[in-house]
């Protein structure tokens, strides 16, 4: 069985700079506290996976302490290095294969209710194809793996709603076996801030429950 790394992408929860979308309802300090509540809960829930190594990829650089900070054990801390989205995603792509892993799986931190089972399936999925995607449901993906780097699958503009069906496309010309996930969904919107209310827990998202608990006012008005 080949060498297995979980990576997550994420950034500093500054004002202003994180799910500026949600602004409004939300002032853009409630927008940074619902963003880091959301990434502390993801962590934790893959501080005790076994048979990965993990790493988490944040920006700005200039953010090192708060993440040295806040970050649980286990994880290596790398700045994220590269001009845009997809040149970001290739370059950790590339850099963890010239460190020899084999199934390399990266996941957003806008889904604090992705199901775990998401990421162990990746994993698995990566024994048998070359290319694993969980679908988001405005057009995009919440998690990718490959087994070796595919820049072309980056070289596209990443922010749309066509991002997936523009991938698997991708893949497709590359020659790469996809398996797909089942779909599920970021928290980009009010809409999607309320549609994930049900699906909260103290086990998985502690943190989260309790800023919907105390933000409540303010979605709603």
């Amino acid at each position: 069985m080949s060498e297995a790394l979980l990576a997550l992408f994420a950034k500093a929860p500054l004002p202003g700079q994180v799910k500026t979308r949600l602004c409004p309802p939300l002032s853009p300090s409630e927008a940074a506290s619902l963003y880091q509540a959301m990434l502390l809960d993801i962590l934790d829930q893959h501080a005790s996976l076994e048979g990965a190594k993990r790493v988490l990829w944040y920006t700005p650089p200039e953010a090192a302490s708060w993440f040295e900070r806040f970050a649980p054990p286990g994880y290596a801390l790398r700045p994220q290095q590269g001009a845009d989205l997809g040149a970001r995603m290739r370059r950790l792509f590339r850099t963890h294969v010239q460190e020899g892993f084999g199934r390399i799986v990266l996941r957003g931190t806008d889904s604090p209710t992705l199901p775990l089972e998401h990421v162990a399936s990746a994993f698995e999925a990566l024994e048998r194809v070359d290319l694993v995607l969980g679908p988001d449901r405005d057009g995009g993906y919440n998690l990718i793996g490959l087994r070796r780097p595919c820049d072309a699958l980056f070289e596209l503009e990443m922010s749309t709603a066509r991002v997936l069906e523009r991938t698997v496309a991708r893949a497709s010309e590359a020659g790469l076996c996809v398996e797909m996930l089942p779909p599920h969904h970021d928290v980009d919107t009010a809409q999607d801030l309320a549609g994930i209310r049900n699906e909260l827990s103290e086990a998985l998202t502690p943190r989260t429950l309790e800023w919907l608990r105390n933000t409540r006012a303010s979605i709603e008005s």
